[in-house]
């Protein structure tokens, strides 16, 4: 069979399209083998979304892995769960077997599938092995009265809008956020390290998670006396829609037109039928491309830009809308927007206001679209939730909210100076009008008292009764006075205390109508591809409703007011009825309009802005109300510091902090040695666990990013196990065997050209030309450290190698392409060193025979003179699935010829991996760099086949930032649930600091 896959190939070895080709050659004959095969669950856990995977990754706006993981965990929920909601358990066993015999990936850059495929496994598996999941499953039932939750549902299994939500669609949905692969996508690491260790290890947890969300729309923790409660998060994030890409002048093949995520948002948008061919979206998309960036020319060939700014350029056009037309609409009061009715008006008639309502309905099913295709919008809505623990403040005075509102009396604007004033004004009115009847008090008195006097000395009846009437009817006057002064005197003495009894019933009555909740939408927070963003948080007003889907945000400034407005006047009653108030009812009330009527003014608003700079000790900004893009912390929304310690504390219901153990370190050597002495200070009881499972985790930060330390994997385990010192250990078991190696590599004159060769398309399009004519006839032998330096330094010296100021390549690129090429061998070698590489992997005689033969038929057609280790890697994979005939094995023949290779001495040797990094693709490992020779912190694919340097966090691997350390919460029975911790290990051997 090899022999007619390799005739449809007919490309070097060395052609960088060459496994590609042999992957989609033998996808194409699986294929037509499975059409006569009725077995439609062995076809969906086969499938390997070969030509829509090669769309996306050529025009790099999403991963071709997550659509991949997407689709198949979709699919595979839609056949487990029958349309009654009833799992097909009996199905379970049998996808066991298929996923097993399919778990890796003969593809090439499909290693990062691996993961993937073995957590729907995992999944899998505990269906069949633990009935207690199978219940909990089975309890998930379809939201009740929460519209948020049910398109949630929808937008998960990529349902049509007027679907009504049913219990199987809630548990496919649940089964598919289960089996799903979550990563980070937006500046959330303290909140997604903490998600992926309860969804991967914790499944019960997070199970009883989505119960909970979708039965009552909330998560709650009640610890330390306190009730925690996270309202579901309706919003799911940006995902790949703000991710930056370089759209190049002239370079149609890869262009964006062709993203299917692209694609499928406009067909979301119903700017073609869903019927056009696939070859008429491209050229449709291409028009409305070319038309949304008019600028783009010859003249200026590249272009920063993301999905969402494309999505929306070519909306904007189809509809004919402009920016201004846009933000008229949006500043309208909300009581004019009817956007339910306009949905059902077509393109073209009514008003602008109407078409910007139509536009706004499309963006939202174009982004939802584009959005599903890598992402489960029930799993991310999951994560978001968990963020909102990441600051949970049980006092109300701790909220950004109080700050903004200014309810100290002293506070110039604010809320309480206004009841502050109104109170003094009616405390001054009583005090006057008690001082009134203080001296009518005394007037009459003297009259009573002369009236009795008189009295005792009238003999005469007829005198007597007419004086006795005087006295009674002074008397009756005197007690009306005293009546009057007494009560207006209780007034003046309560209305003395009523600052403080409003203050302290608003104080109360706050947190029922409003709540501040992680916003993954929030644009005001940036973060670099690498590091933490502080948290977004945003403001949410409850209407004193329990129902979370009756709540809102609040996102701008009349909103901001409206709610308060509202709440104001909905709560007037409840303070009104207050037993201590009763005498003052009408003053109060009177002081609550005037109250209402201060928050609409202009000083109001503009004071909250004053007194939210002065709490986040940040510069106040002039004239806020015109210049709100420059203001992070507003009242209505704000960039906290959330952390991971407050989420994992709320969650796992704890008082206190999670036991940490960190510090900051001048090198990477020391950050190494940190991470391996911090574990063998753990007792071995609970660290075991962790060596017998792999793929178990212990929650860790960097300065600036959360991830996943996995204290299973080599090196670690066999560092932790070891009982010499670590750093001698690590020195001389890992750091000299890989300085030895990196000291004897070379690159020749021929090499150096290929490396130019393999460099240039990393180089912006109109540079390449003088990149490569700059860097061609290089002389000599060098070593790829010193190949590096002069690559860097004639850049920096030559204008026409620099670009926006830098340098036309940059120095990780640099790195990156040196690590996963060395060491360069002559193409004559290449035979030799197959052939090791399979007597080295333990293959069968026949296997390597039939490998042999493959190679001989390919072997004439190579046209570089020299290989490089990624070459090597990808030929030995790409024959094997030749002479396999399939796309994917039970066994991992990526990492046996990976591994096999470093064994060799035929690539780098093996990182040193320690850690997940929460991003789609990457783990974190220590590397000897070929291209600076020394030990660096690098970000991997899971082999160890190529990666990046860790360079933008130099200042946290130098010493010169102490400011922030790196940490590791070291007591796993905090987090982890079932870790043993009742027998203890002997002090560490080996351990310093």
């Amino acid at each position: 069979m090899y022999k007619q896959i390799l005739e449809h190939v007919r490309l070097p070895t060395d052609d960088p399209r060459f496994h590609a080709s042999v992957f989609t050659a033998i996808v194409r004959a699986r294929k037509e083998k499975q059409e006569k095969d009725g077995d439609n669950l062995k076809r969906v856990i086969a499938e390997e979304y070969d030509e829509l995977s090669k769309r996306i990754d050529r025009t790099g706006l999403q991963e071709s892995v997550s659509v991949r993981n997407m689709m198949r965990t979709r699919r595979m929920a839609n056949l487990l769960i029958n349309d009654k909601g009833e799992i097909n358990v009996a199905l379970i066993p049998k996808a066991i077997t298929d996923l097993s015999e399919t778990l890796y990936s003969l593809g090439p850059s499909r290693q990062h599938d691996d993961s993937r495929q073995k957590q729907i496994l995992q999944v899998l598996t505990h269906l069949h092995d633990n009935k207690t999941l199978i219940q909990l499953l089975k309890k998930i039932g379809k939201p009740h009265a929460n519209p948020g939750a049910d398109q949630l549902i929808r937008e998960t299994l990529q349902l049509p809008a007027s679907t009504t939500v049913t219990d199987a669609h809630t548990r496919r949905a649940a089964l598919a956020a289960w089996m799903a692969y979550l990563r980070q996508n937006v500046g959330s690491c303290f909140a997604t390290a903490p998600a992926i260790l309860i969804h991967d290890e914790q499944p019960e947890a997070f199970l009883t998670d989505l119960n909970d969300l979708l039965a009552t729309g909330r998560i709650k923790r009640t610890f330390g006396g306190n009730e925690y409660s996270a309202p579901l998060s309706v919003s799911w994030g940006g995902g790949d829609l703000r991710r930056t890409i370089v759209m190049n002048y002239g370079e149609e093949e890869n262009g964006v037109w062709a993203a299917p995520g692209i694609l499928a948002a406009l067909e979301a948008a119903e700017v073609w039928e869903k019927e056009l061919p696939l070859k008429d979206k491209i050229a449709n998309a291409h028009e409305r491309v070319l038309a949304a960036f008019p600028n783009w020319s010859p003249e200026h060939p590249q272009i920063l830009t993301n999905a969402e700014e494309i999505i929306r350029r070519i909306l904007m056009g189809y509809l004919e809308i402009t920016h201004e037309d846009l933000e008229a609409y949006d500043n309208r009061p909300k009581g004019m927007i009817h956007s339910g009715l306009l949905m059902q008006m077509p393109v073209g008639m009514g008003g602008t206001g109407e078409v910007c309502a139509i536009f706004y309905t499309k963006l939202e099913h174009a982004q939802n679209a584009f959005k599903s295709m890598t992402d489960n919008a029930l799993l991310k809505a999951w994560e978001f939730t968990l963020a909102s623990f990441s600051e949970t403040k049980s006092e109300f005075t701790r909220w950004n909210l109080y700050y903004s509102l200014g309810l100290k009396p002293d506070e110039p604007g604010g809320i309480g100076q206004a009841f502050y004033a109104l109170i003094k004004n009616k405390l001054d009115e009583y005090n006057q009008r008690v001082a009134e009847l203080q001296n009518e008090y005394e007037i009459l008195f003297s009259q009573l008292k002369y009236l009795e006097a008189r009295f005792r000395s009238i003999a005469n009846d007829k005198d007597a009764q007419w004086a006795r009437a005087e006295y009674q009817s002074k008397l009756n006057e005197f007690h009306t006075f005293e009546e009057m002064r007494n009560e207006t005197h209780a007034k003046a003495k309560l209305t003395a205390e009523l600052f403080d009894i409003l203050i302290d019933a608003y104080d109360h009555l706050f947190p029922q109508y409003f709540q501040e909740v992680y916003d993954p939408d929030l644009q005001d927070v940036k973060a670099g591809p690498f590091d933490d963003s502080p948290a977004g948080f945003r403001l949410l007003y409850k209407h004193g409703r329990r129902a979370t889907s009756q709540w809102e945000k609040v996102k701008s400034p009349s909103e901001f007011i409206d709610a308060l407005n509202q709440f104001f006047i909905g709560t007037e009653n409840e303070i009104l009825r207050m037993e201590a108030l009763e005498s003052v009812q009408k003053d109060v009330s009177e002081m609550i309009s005037a109250v209402i009527s201060h928050i609409h003014t202009q000083a109001f608003l503009e004071s909250a802005f004053y007194r939210m700079a002065l709490a986040h000790q940040t510069q106040p900004i002039a004239n806020p109300l015109e210049n709100l893009d420059k203001i992070s912390a507003k009242p209505w929304a704000y960039v906290s510091g959330g952390t991971m310690t407050t989420l994992v504390s709320a969650y796992y219901r704890r008082e206190h902090k999670p036991t940490e153990v960190e510090r900051w370190v001048e090198n990477p050597m020391e950050l190494f040695v940190f991470f391996i002495d911090s574990l063998k200070h753990i007792p071995y009881a609970m660290l075991e666990p962790f060596f017998k499972d792999p793929k178990k985790s212990l929650l860790m930060h960097s300065p600036t990013h959360a991830f996943l330390l996995k204290p299973g994997w080599s090196p670690l385990k066999e560092a932790v196990q070891a009982e010499s010192y670590t750093y001698t250990w690590l020195r001389d078991t890992y750091v000299k065997p890989m300085e030895r190696f990196v000291d004897n590599l070379f690159v020749e004159e021929n090499m150096m050209d290929d490396l130019v060769e393999k460099l240039a398309p990393h180089v912006p399009v109109n540079y390449r030309h003088y990149f490569k004519k700059s860097f061609s006839r290089l002389h000599g032998r060098m070593h790829p450290c010193d190949f590096r330096e002069y690559l860097i330094e004639r850049m920096s010296h030559e204008r026409g190698l620099q670009y926006m100021g830098r340098n036309v390549l940059p120095d990780e690129v640099i790195d990156s392409m040196i690590y996963a090429n060395m060491p360069m061998f002559p193409k004559y070698q290449l035979k030799e060193r197959l052939e090791k590489i399979w007597e080295a992997m333990g293959l069968s005689s026949d296997l390597k025979q039939r490998l042999q033969e493959a190679y001989q038929e390919l072997s004439s057609l190579s046209i570089l003179n020299f290989f490089g280790a990624e070459t090597l890697q990808s030929t030995a994979l790409a024959l094997l699935a030749a002479v396999e005939g399939n796309t994917s094995t039970s066994i991992n023949y990526p990492q046996k010829v990976v591994q096999t290779i470093q064994q060799l001495g035929f690539a780098m040797p093996m990182p040193l991996f320690f850690g997940d990094t929460n991003w789609t693709k990457e783990v974190f490992a220590f590397v000897m760099s070929p291209a600076t020779r020394v030990l660096e912190l690098w970000r991997m694919d899971p082999l160890g086949v190529g990666g990046y340097p860790m360079t933008i966090w130099k200042e946290w691997l130098n010493g010169a930032r102490k400011d922030r350390t790196w940490g590791i919460y070291s007591k796993p029975t905090e987090y982890v649930p079932g870790v043993n911790h009742t027998s203890l290990r002997l002090p560490p051997r080996g351990a310093i600091y």
